[in-house]
């Protein structure tokens, strides 16, 4: 049977919530970063341990892409996203299929002039058998997996926003 997971992750950015989106979705629909060549790998992200393939040329409903998440616990998580929604500048939602099958959503509101609050709200079963098996045991240790693994995309989306600034 499936192990059913619901996480709220919010992050604080010191950037305007225009800037925060403009990232976001550059970050989806051109996952080496500007276009150019990327000596670490297509589809390398500022975000650790996230892989965005197949992207898509631009965010609407029914646009496709791959996710693949390495757990700081050695496995890896790969998904299909597709894009059910959209609110331009302000939030994204997708459905999920494959070792995690849910909804996703995720939006972007101002704090302030120059600061913004990400709130990704994600719920999901497990498909991979050996983690719906462990389920009972392992889940404090997934959870905090994916605690670790979106404290690394808020600092990477903070550090990103002061390169490109500076």
């Amino acid at each position: 049977m499936p192990a059913e997971y619901s996480f709220v992750s919010r992050w604080s950015v010191p950037a305007g919530a225009e800037r925060v989106w403009r990232e976001t979705v550059r970050m989806i629909t051109t996952p080496s970063g500007d276009g150019a060549p990327d000596p670490t790998g297509p589809g390398t992200t500022w975000w650790p341990g996230v892989r965005f393939e197949d992207a898509p040329p631009s965010l609407a409903a029914g646009a496709t892409l791959r996710l693949t998440v390495r757990s700081p616990l050695c496995y890896r998580l790969r998904v299909r996203l597709t894009v059910d929604d959209v609110g331009p500048g302000r939030t994204l939602a997708a459905s999920s299929a494959g070792d995690l099958r849910g909804r996703g959503r995720v939006s972007v509101e101002p704090d302030g002039d120059a600061a913004s609050v990400v709130v990704f709200h994600w719920d999901v079963v497990t498909e991979r058998r050996w983690m719906n098996t462990w389920a009972w045991a392992l889940r404090p240790a997934f959870e905090r997996a994916h605690a670790h693994v979106m404290r690394a995309g808020e600092r990477g989306l903070r550090k990103e926003l002061a390169r490109r600034t500076g």
